[in-house]
């Protein structure tokens, strides 16, 4: 009987992948517990805000620069460097765990922030150089169940270590996960691209990108597109509570299904993806998911109070078209730059997203006020509807794997 052997590079990405799940579980499930700490000792929403907005400050500022980084210096050195500063807030909170203050739990929260964009910029530029290109699509939708499925352990494990008071063995969870992450990434091995644009000025990183935009126009249309699908989609989840109680006039039940329904379609449609691989023109994939989210916003849109279940069905099938989506972008973005680029492109594409987040949530929030939330749902989705008319015509379907 002959038996199957795995090749190298998948058994390099799930090492990588399994610490890195550890490591996001652990960390985020502190992060819950700092969160609620913070909520108990200041009792002030504004603190929350403050918070908040200070962890969503290293994915605009700090990505871009370790996005360039990453294409001039080793990223294997990068992401270690990251996860070893990443222990220092750890023990900063093992220090001071029994007396916490709002300033100690901001640096820890923020640091950590800062060092995850440093080793996303750094991780994402490194994994095209270990898996073939015609496997970008499905390597894409399972890092994303990876991320998924640790966002779904998160607030259950966040919530049992307030509740139990389990903070210290969750900091040591989170530190011996760092230390076998880095013993992983020192370990397996994976190809560092060609340098030689080490002496070049650092204007010169950016020209060059520029450059590449212009002369491939469906690049410049798929970020186009997904930072527009940002806005569009980012906001219904941070307006869920006010539709649940405001418009539905229901309780925490209707939103915590909502939740489960959003979580469960992109993980399901991950795993589905990650084990089909994906439609032969990885562009077909990324049409299918627009053509889902068109759908759930126009149900959405014509959706009556008596009616939440639709909600719910509305909430799986957006979670659904976020996996289907955000899978082949990577992908088509990784397949179509060069390797020395891909810290660089990358980095500029989490940059625009991460600040067309914020401004779509500002503006759905001032439309559903306005007009109201049918009215918002059908606006979204004659967004959505152009920007489907417009990649189906434009340069956007000509990009392919490399």
């Amino acid at each position: 009987m002959k038996v199957m052997r795995l090749p190298v590079w998948w058994l390099t990405a799930t090492l990588l992948w399994v610490t890195q799940f550890s490591v996001l579980v652990s960390g985020n499930a502190i992060n819950f517990a700092l969160i609620w700490q913070l909520t108990t000792i200041t009792h002030s929403a504004q603190s929350l805000g403050i918070l908040a907005a200070l962890t969503l400050v290293p994915g605009i500022v700090v990505t871009p620069i370790a996005g360039m980084l990453s294409d001039r210096m080793r990223r294997r050195w990068m992401m270690l460097v990251a996860e070893a500063l990443a222990l220092v807030p750890l023990l900063v909170l093992w220090q001071w765990r029994d007396t916490l203050t709002p300033n100690v739990i901001y640096l820890v929260v923020v640091w950590r922030a800062v060092l995850t964009a440093i080793y996303v910029a750094a991780f994402q530029a490194a994994l095209p150089q270990i898996v073939p290109s015609q496997h970008f699509q499905r390597i894409s939708s399972i890092q994303q169940v990876v991320t998924g499925g640790a966002s779904l352990l998160t607030p259950l494990l966040g919530a049992m270590i307030v509740m139990a008071a389990w903070l210290a063995p969750a900091i040591w969870w989170a530190i011996i996960a760092l230390l076998l992450s880095m013993l992983t990434v020192v370990s397996v091995r994976f190809a560092e691209p060609t340098r030689g644009r080490v002496q070049m000025p650092w204007q010169q990183d950016w020209a060059d990108l520029q450059q590449l935009y212009r002369q491939r126009h469906g690049l410049g249309q798929l970020l186009g597109a997904a930072v527009v699908l940002n806005m569009c989609v980012l906001p219904i989840f941070s307006l869920l509570p006010y539709l649940v109680t405001e418009y539905f006039h229901a309780e925490a039940w209707l939103l915590a299904w909502c939740e489960l329904a959003g979580g469960t379609g992109m993980i399901l449609a991950a795993v589905i993806l990650a084990v089909w691989g994906g439609f032969r023109r990885t562009t077909h994939t990324l049409v299918v998911a627009v053509t889902l989210l068109l759908i759930a916003m126009s149900i959405l849109a014509g959706t009556p109070a008596q009616m939440p279940y639709l909600l719910v069905m509305c909430m799986a099938l957006i979670g659904w078209a976020a996996a289907w989506a955000h899978g082949p972008l990577l992908s088509l973005l990784q397949a179509n730059v060069p390797a020395t680029m891909h810290g660089r492109a990358m980095a500029v594409l989490t940059t625009a997203m991460n600040v067309a987040a914020p401004v779509g949530i500002m503006v759905a929030g001032l439309l559903v006020a306005w007009v109201g939330p049918q009215w918002w749902a059908g606006s979204v989705a004659v967004v959505v509807a152009l920007v489907l008319g417009w990649a189906l015509r434009g340069p956007l379907m000509t990009l392919e794997r490399a």
